[in-house]
């Protein structure tokens, strides 16, 4: 039954769904708005002195685009055929001048043999590396965060971490074969100190070949293998820090569905047309002995450690961009996760459905997912000689967030930014629970905080949370944070 305790959980989805009404609105066109007039139109007109040459070459028509530099955010062209750059000096004194509003100018075309790394706000740099001209890339990301934790009753405790700090390598064997790698380290140290563990850990969160398999210049057919992402929500794939808001990620990211959550398998993807993608693996499941009430499912992931294979588990993705900077996606999962305690393959099912948004200096996400795990009471059995059950998770795991932020200095002709935002998430782990003893708190969580990007690669954050429980304590944080990535 749905819990009766829980007065925040009708707010938390009523705000959430009038969010994903009001931002899912399609009349928001281009990245940037087109001119209300034609371009025939605009004033252009100085006229060229008399002894000013002609210029003999006009510029070709543009062609259909292969590849090259980011489209054009005023017309949805090629930058270099938007705004052609003028021939030489002389045809720039004597030709028209195009007078553009301040941020509305064509990016740059890179020079001759500049490597440069081209930046998706919604999804990070992993692509970019691929694009760049060496066949070997080198780059990472990392944060630093600063947490001031209080909860109801007691004592404020701060906290200073070095979060995640990640090295990754791309390689272009030739135009069908890639290698990606990612290696992390957390929590700035691994060690085991006279029998105390350090929370440390350093790992492979990504290593993987992609091969193109149909020739030529299409990128409808790729097979992946080695370890892969699943690729649930938004966070557990575009990770890198200064690409979403916030100094810790989403907790319906991290409770709901278990980010960083990555194991071995294989699989395919690509881009029949352009703005539809998908994504299918085979995978190694999860072990339920480690799920928990608390933490849901987050305990039960292997992370390709000599992960015992209790059954395969099959994860997809379906990626729709109808209009450039608004993407729409839909995950199913399906897996077994037998414990090693017992004789039992629990199933493991869920399903997520996010959204991501950049446009006109407006940000926001939404994303909702839920789990269902099989065979929860023959979990919460204590094993012969032990005080605790196996597991203490919930049938049915549910979470929902939406998010929206607006870049305040957009109008500005600069790269940096400085977005407000405000976030609201409500998770359960114990989501309609009928068994008393082992229903645990819903928690409703508005964060009001600020990103600042002095560039798109930096970003500094400040937020304030509160996390308010259906019954017991609640809690307050404030934080602050840096993070970066290249």
């Amino acid at each position: 039954m749905v819990k009766s305790r829980n007065g925040p959980v009708g707010i938390g989805v009523f705000a959430c769904l009038a969010a994903g009404a009001v931002l899912g609105a399609p009349t928001w066109g281009y990245a940037q708005d087109p001119p209300t007039e034609p371009a025939e139109n605009l004033p252009t007109e100085t006229e060229p002195p008399e002894t000013a040459e002609p210029i003999e070459d006009p510029p070709a028509p543009a062609g259909p685009r292969t590849e090259g530099p980011p489209l054009d955010e005023v017309s949805g062209a090629d930058a270099d055929t938007a705004a052609p750059p003028p021939p030489d000096k002389e045809a720039t004194q004597s030709g028209p001048t195009i007078l553009m509003p301040p941020g509305e100018v064509a990016p740059e075309e890179p020079e001759a043999g500049e490597d440069s790394v081209q930046i998706d706000p919604l999804r990070g740099m992993q692509q970019g590396r691929f694009d760049r001209a060496a066949k070997t890339s080198v780059g990472g990301y990392g944060e630093l965060h600063l947490n001031l934790i209080k909860p109801e009753g007691e004592v404020a405790a701060g906290r200073l971490d070095l979060h995640r700090f990640v090295l990754f390598i791309a390689h272009n064997f030739n135009d069908r074969f890639r290698f990606y790698s990612e290696l992390e380290l957390e929590h700035a140290f691994v060690a085991d100190s006279d029998g105390v563990a350090i929370p440390g850990s350093f790992q492979v969160e990504q290593a993987f070949i992609d091969w193109r398999i149909l020739k030529g210049d299409s990128e409808a057919l790729y097979v992946r293998a080695g370890v892969v992402l699943v690729p649930m929500g938004i966070i557990n794939q575009w990770h890198e820090p200064p690409i979403f808001n916030g100094v810790e990620r989403p907790f319906v990211d991290r409770v709901i569905i278990p980010t960083t959550w990555r194991e071995g398998g294989a699989g395919i993807w690509g881009e029949p047309i352009e703005g539809l993608r998908y994504e299918f693996y085979v995978v190694g499941g999860l072990d339920a002995s480690g799920f928990s009430g608390s933490s849901g499912l987050r305990g039960g992931r292997l992370k390709v450690t000599q992960a015992v294979l209790n059954g395969p588990a099959f994860t997809g993705r379906i990626e729709w961009e109808p209009i450039l900077g608004m993407v729409v996606g839909l995950a199913p999962y399906f897996g077994l996760a037998g414990p090693k305690q017992l004789d039992v393959n629990v199933r493991v099912s869920g399903i997520a459905a996010d959204w991501r948004i950049r446009r006109k200096g407006f940000e926001s996400r939404a994303v909702l997912a839920y789990f269902h795990v099989s065979d929860t009471d023959a979990l919460r059995t204590i094993p012969v000689g032990e005080l605790e059950p196996v597991s203490t998770v919930g049938s049915d795991l549910f979470g929902v967030y939406g998010e929206l932020g607006y870049n305040v200095i957009g109008s500005v002709d600069t790269e940096m930014e400085l977005v407000p935002f405000v976030r609201l998430d409500y998770y359960d782990t114990t989501f309609e629970e009928s068994n008393p003893v082992f229903d645990l708190p819903a928690f409703l969580v508005p964060t009001v905080g600020f990103s600042y990007r002095p560039i798109p690669q930096i970003a500094l954050k400040f937020d304030y949370q509160a996390l308010l429980a259906s019954f017991g304590p609640s809690e307050n944080r404030w934080n602050v944070g840096m993070g970066w990535m290249f």
